[in-house]
């Protein structure tokens, strides 16, 4: 061997023995298959906060039991029966619902021990094992961890395979909304329903209904009283009020409720005053401005007052929301003064019913001397009417709605006919109200900002925008606004891939949408 093989030999014996010495310093348990060949985060959405992943599956089987701890039976019973009929629609497996202690192996195991306040109130615990276990805090947090569970296996091959691993997963906002005209266009109960579903799968909380509205400028035409306008509540309280083309009885709103109460979705109600009131006024003809558009209120009117109250002591019993939309959106400024002592009246009178409060933003533009009630949220969707960091500044809690990024207004040319979901993914999260002026927005973590809703307004009404174009337009929509609001900034994968993982996750169960 010549001198010069014989010095590269010696060399790479060195370097070998230098890797070795630096071997032996790291820990023996890093090599473990564990570390080495865990398991990836599985394609759920939201995407999870936080994954440990561990090796293997676990398979669910004909054994497998829905076992709920005995000390929270009656609390997760609700939980168990909803995720017992989804799991059976999604796996085929008939599991039955068990109280005991002990989770056993293959079951699925609930509890509400947690003491992590860190995940909230909606937030649960996630460790796939030789059992399941999600233990929360509340049964909100448990549902959403049978949505992520459903999700997993949704998304196996053998539809009944989940990953070992450990999630913590929790939301970054409180508020996770979407909105839907039903004023303008009249949408079928079993579709709210499925539209709740939809919702609760990718973790939203909040499904608000306006319940009333006209043709776009209707109140200013001349034969004003026969423009279209609906209100969509129908009471014997109020004959011939609901609209005669679809409306919703109190049974009706009922039955919409429990559905909204299994899924931890609240019904938010709004009935929109003093503008865009033409079906009050058609209604109550009195009741119409002598000064400005015919759906707007006539503020000076005691009448009008007496009337909208009657309007909300009858129809909110039908609601079991904490919160509902007064809506107060687009009066004339002309009468801002008479409009903000409007608006603390309905607030004063909803807290009397144990109500809190929302309104659409408009007190940027309706300046005046009455001071507005701070306890009232804002929902803002444009920063004109209100501006958000102004609405901060005053004492406003905030819901972003912002229009030029959340507005789905179905074949108009105008906000948008889809929204650009890549655009909401890659660019937007509820603190971003405009894209191009970063002074209308709110810092991260300001205690303000409650959350953001999206929302659907059907400008050209039912006679133009279909069942399906409402769907074809929410269903793209739902889970890149659902993941910005539940998970905060852009996550680390990209949109194609997130996309991946919307197809991955599938449809939510039970409902009969198209596809």
């Amino acid at each position: 061997m010549g001198l010069k093989n014989r010095k590269a030999l010696w060399l790479a014996i060195i370097v070998a023995g230098m890797v070795l010495a630096l071997l032996s310093l790291i820990p023996l348990h890093l090599f473990s298959p564990t570390v080495l060949f865990a398991n990836e985060a599985p394609p759920v959405v939201p995407i999870l906060r936080d994954w440990h992943g561990s090796t293997g599956d676990l398979t669910l089987g004909a054994h497998t039991q829905i076992i709920l701890d005995p000390a929270f039976a009656n609390q997760l019973q609700v939980t168990a029966q909803v995720f017992r009929q989804d799991l059976f629609a999604e796996t085929g497996l008939n599991a039955p619902i068990v109280v005991d202690g002990n989770p056993g192996s293959g079951n699925l195991f609930f509890t509400l021990r947690t003491s992590d306040s860190g995940i909230g109130d909606e937030g649960y615990l996630l460790n796939i094992d030789t059992s399941v276990t999600i233990n929360s805090r509340t049964p909100a947090g448990a549902f959403y961890g049978t949505r992520t569970i459903l999700q997993i296996l949704h998304a196996a091959p053998d539809h009944r395979s989940l990953p070992k691993g450990y999630a913590r997963d929790y939301p970054q906002y409180k508020e996770r909304g979407f909105m839907l005209d039903v004023g303008r266009k009249f949408v079928p109960l079993p579709l709210l329903e499925d539209y709740v579903r939809l919702l609760a799968w990718y973790k939203f909380n909040d499904f608000q209904l306006h319940f009333n509205d006209n043709a776009m400028n209707a109140g200013s035409k001349p034969d004003w009283q026969h423009q279209y306008a609906a209100f969509r509540l129908n009471s014997p309280a109020f004959p011939g009020l609901a609209a005669p083309d679809g409306s919703y009885t109190e049974q009706q709103i009922q039955e919409l409720e429990q559905v909204a109460s299994e899924y931890e979705v609240t019904i938010t109600p709004e009935i929109d005053t003093p503008a865009h009131a033409l079906a009050l006024t058609q209604y109550r003809q009195a009741l119409a401005s002598t000064k400005y558009s015919k759906e707007f209120l006539d503020l000076d009117n005691p009448a009008s007052y007496t009337f909208v109250d009657s309007l909300w002591k009858t129809f909110l019993p039908w609601f079991t929301a904490p919160q509902v939309n007064m809506g107060m959106d687009e009066y004339d400024p002309r009468d801002a003064d008479k409009y903000r002592e409007y608006i603390n009246h309905y607030d004063a009178l909803l807290h009397q019913a144990g109500k809190t409060t929302r309104m659409w933003g408009s007190l940027s533009e309706m300046t005046g001397k009455v001071k507005v009630n701070t306890d009232i949220v804002i929902e803002n969707w444009d920063t004109t009417w209100s501006n958000p960091v102004d609405m901060v500044r005053q004492g406003f809690q905030i819901i972003n709605a912002s229009d030029n990024l959340l507005y789905i207004v179905p074949h108009a040319n105008y906000f948008h006919d889809f929204l650009d979901t890549e655009l909401l993914y890659t660019s937007w999260d509820p603190t971003i109200f405009d894209l191009n002026n970063p002074a209308l927005n709110l810092q991260p973590g300001d205690p303000h900002l409650l959350g953001a809703t999206f929302a659907v307004w059907n400008d050209k009404l039912g006679s133009v925008v279909s069942d399906d174009d409402i769907t074809m337009r929410i269903e793209p929509a739902m889970p890149v606004v659902g993941e910005k609001m539940w998970a905060g900034p852009t996550p680390d994968i990209s949109y194609m891939q997130f996309e991946q993982n919307i197809h991955q996750a599938g449809p939510a169960p039970g409902t009969h949408l198209p596809q």
